[in-house]
């Protein structure tokens, strides 16, 4: 076993458990494919670390055979249980880099929607949208894949991975996919979903108000008129923030 190259990111949640559970998840890169088994191995404390925080390595076995030479993502779901006592946070280290995720409230966790459900007014429309992959995440799977299903008269589309646009505005988080491509000359068609920083404190569902905006244009083959180039479609949504945790 070997460090990864660089840790990008790490979160934590505490399960729903007597006695608690940590649940660490961390994403990262490794230098080439073909990298199997990524794991944390904690390190040995003689005695509990003063400031509470607990540090671990991020490994995970390198190829034994040639593979592509790019740096690939990698991630990793950890249960930490039983949960010491006094924990603050955690630090996990890669090769180049460590990252310290801390908890600043361990018995009463604000949570991290999981998934969000969006319908608009009519109960036509219907958007369900995963910021991240659910579940352990194995060697084949890309580490924190978003998806994305969007259900309406234009059909029934799931989205994954880089299919989805995600920008940070002043509005809120800008999510976006485009529904058609200027396939068979039919023009463009994207969809934007403006998803606002949601805090769910304690709670495991909230709910919100936001925006869809339909987005249209035409294919550009045989020239185009003057005017504008878009017309756009502003669509009223109700929004549910879930927290469903995995074990």
């Amino acid at each position: 076993m070997e460090k990864i190259l660089e840790v990008k990111e790490v979160e934590l949640a505490v399960l729903e458990s007597f006695p608690p559970k940590l649940r660490i998840t961390a994403y990262g890169t490794v230098p080439t494919g073909g990298w199997t088994h990524p794991r944390l191995e904690p390190f040995i404390f003689i005695q509990p670390p003063p400031d509470g925080i607990y540090d671990f390595d991020f490994v995970a076995d390198p190829p034994e055979e040639p593979t592509t030479q790019v740096i690939t993502p990698i991630g990793v779901v950890h249960l930490w249980d039983p949960l010491p006592e006094g924990v603050r946070g955690v630090r996990i280290h890669a090769g180049q880099n460590s990252e310290t995720a801390l908890l600043d409230h361990p018995e009463h966790p604000d949570r991290t929607p999981t998934r969000y459900t969006f319908v608009d007014q009519e109960g036509v429309k219907r958007v369900v949208f995963f910021p991240r992959a659910l579940g352990p995440l194995g060697t084949s799977e890309r580490p924190g894949e978003a998806s994305l299903e969007y259900t309406g008269l234009e059909g029934n589309v799931i989205f994954r991975g880089e299919e989805i646009r995600q920008q940070k505005t002043v509005l809120g988080k800008l999510i976006s996919v485009a529904l058609k491509s200027n396939m068979a000359d039919e023009g463009f068609l994207d969809f934007a979903l403006v998803l606002p920083p949601v805090r769910m404190g304690n709670e495991v569902q909230v709910e919100f108000k936001t925006v869809g905006i339909l987005s249209q244009g035409p294919s550009g083959f045989g020239g185009l008129p003057p005017g504008a180039q878009r017309t756009y479609e502003v669509l009223e949504l109700e929004g549910i923030a879930e927290y469903i945790p995995i074990l």
